[in-house]
């Protein structure tokens, strides 16, 4: 959508240097702008070159006469196209003395052929009051255009000085004339002040498509301030951009804006009611997977709720392996596991096996930087339930990990679990660790403040896990031990071979002095 406005905006400038109508030209409508721009420089520079030599000798005669006379002169004689196309031969204090003494309507009639390639010292020159009368006079105008093509070459001290002569609307028009990013840019840096009145006027005046194309020209940082702005306002402009964006169907450039978005205002754009359709945010999801956005799609999907989670994460379970092995790899690279995270988990339980059966996801370095993005960003919640769908091949590579966390990192993660249902795996995860790390971890997890709750959840039958607690008893301190045992009666324990040990009885260790009463040996009774 915003190239096709960018292409109108082209085939306006082109229509002005060949002195046609725009609709003449729709012919063209179909190429690139990027194209248009390139053809219409090209022909500027024709027009320059065959003219090139008689502009010299118009411009050294020019200094042969006192400024207010030469001024009489272009005016009567030579008229404002003449005029524009002499302004690059003529030495710019020179030109700008003669120029002072032209009038703002003549001036203003010279700039609609002025090249800013060509006189951009002349244009440096020019003092802040002739720049406000001749700004005033183009936006009397309404010829947005022509200050569009001037606002990229002219000073910043040039732009703060025409610019009060411009209401928020024009300043709007203006921007969606502008001929590059770094224009935009300063233009937005200059009236930073006025963005919020520019958004009101937008809205009020229905130019959103034209406000959209202006935030596809800008860089990462004023894009992103601007969308700040329109997030933080009425809910009424809010859902005026969502509207336009999808009736000119602009999702390309609006993502890639929310990207950057800071959080509270992104969480406003997320949760307006437009974002509730399951059509449009699959469709966005599509957008972003098919034209290289899903980078431009995460930050969104940590604002969505549970709902349009599950929205986006099927559309995402559609991709074919490799694509979603790119997917993640894209992620990682970006250091994006926060966002990520959410959408695998939203995923149906066999899209989430079959994520995590992927051996991406078994890359040491991948669990790695998601286990400490978790733990950045206290996302076990979400994380955790992923454990359960990862082989038993990576809880080396987790157990190591694990070694990482902080103990409050870890706390964490404790408390989630139970309501995670994955207490089982990472009781596993625990006890592969390394000595040192292990006895650590059994410690805070035994001072727990739901240590019941975690081992209340510990309902496997699987022989190998309730052996591993066996055969680390000795490290155990109590409750955890005896609450670990009882447990194992409550689970219903295999009877068959191996025999599992006895995991209330062991050596009296400085976190679990023996205990030798009658539920002790009850319990070792339950375990022959």
């Amino acid at each position: 959508m915003t190239a096709t406005h960018h292409t109108t905006a082209e085939l306006t400038k082109l229509a002005r240097i060949l002195h046609r109508d725009p609709a003449d030209l729709d012919f063209l409508a179909t190429l690139p702008p990027e194209a248009l721009r390139e053809f219409r420089d090209q022909i500027t520079d024709l027009t320059a070159r065959r003219e090139a030599r008689r502009m010299q000798r118009v411009g050294a005669a020019a200094k042969l006469v006192p400024a207010p006379i030469a001024a009489k002169i272009t005016e009567a004689a030579f008229g404002p196209v003449l005029a524009a196309a002499i302004a690059g031969s003529v030495d710019p204090a020179r030109a700008v003395a003669i120029a002072g003494a032209l009038s703002p309507s003549f001036l203003a009639d010279a700039t609609l052929t002025l090249d800013p390639r060509r006189a951009t010292e002349v244009i440096a020159e020019v003092p802040g009051p002739m720049a406000a009368a001749v700004a005033s006079e183009l936006i009397r105008r309404g010829d947005y255009l022509t200050m569009g093509n001037l606002a990229g070459s002219v000073p910043d001290s040039v732009l703060r000085a025409a610019l009060p002569h411009a209401s928020d609307l024009d300043i709007l028009q203006v921007g969606y004339y502008l001929e590059e990013t770094s224009a935009a840019d300063r233009l937005l840096s200059v009236v930073t002040d006025r963005i919020p009145g520019v958004i009101r006027a937008t809205h009020a005046a229905g130019e959103w498509p034209k406000a959209i194309t202006l935030l596809a020209l800008l860089g990462p940082t004023e894009r992103s301030k601007l969308a700040n702005v329109v997030a933080a306002g009425d809910d009424e402009v809010i859902d005026g951009l969502l509207a336009a964006v999808e009736e000119v169907d602009a999702w390309d450039t609006l993502l890639p804006v929310a990207a950057g978005m800071a959080p509270e205002p992104l969480q406003r754009l997320a949760q307006r009611p437009a974002m509730q359709n399951p059509t449009l945010l699959t469709k966005i999801a599509d957008l972003a997977l098919t034209q290289n956005l899903w980078l431009s799609l995460l930050p969104l999907a940590t604002h969505l709720s549970p709902t349009q989670l599950h929205t986006v994460a099927a559309r995402v379970a559609t991709e074919p392996d490799d694509s979603l092995t790119t997917l993640i790899e894209q992620a990682h690279t970006e250091n994006h596991w926060p966002t990520l995270l959410p959408v695998a988990l939203a995923l149906s339980t066999p899209d989430r096996k079959r994520l995590a059966s992927l051996p991406v996801m078994h890359r040491p370095e991948f669990l790695t930087a998601a286990i400490k993005a978790t733990a950045t960003h206290n996302l076990w919640p979400a994380a955790l339930p992923l454990l359960d769908d990862l082989p038993t091949t990576t809880y080396d590579t987790l157990a190591t990990t694990m070694n990482t966390l902080t103990d409050n990192n870890f706390r964490e993660a404790l408390q989630a679990a139970p309501t995670a249902d994955c207490t089982t795996t990472l009781i596993q995860i625990v006890l592969r660790q390394e000595p040192s790390a292990r006895a650590r971890s059994l410690t805070l997890l035994n001072e727990s403040d739901n240590l019941e709750a975690f081992v209340g959840t510990i309902h496997t039958k699987d022989p190998a896990v309730w052996q591993a607690i066996s055969d680390a008893r000795e490290e155990i301190p109590e409750p955890l031990r005896t609450l670990l045992a009882a447990q194992a009666i409550q689970s219903g324990k295999p009877k068959d071979p191996p025999p599992l040990a006895h995991l209330a009885e062991g050596r009296a260790t400085p976190h679990s002095p023996r205990r030798h009463g009658t539920r002790s040996r009850r319990l070792d009774r339950e375990f022959e």
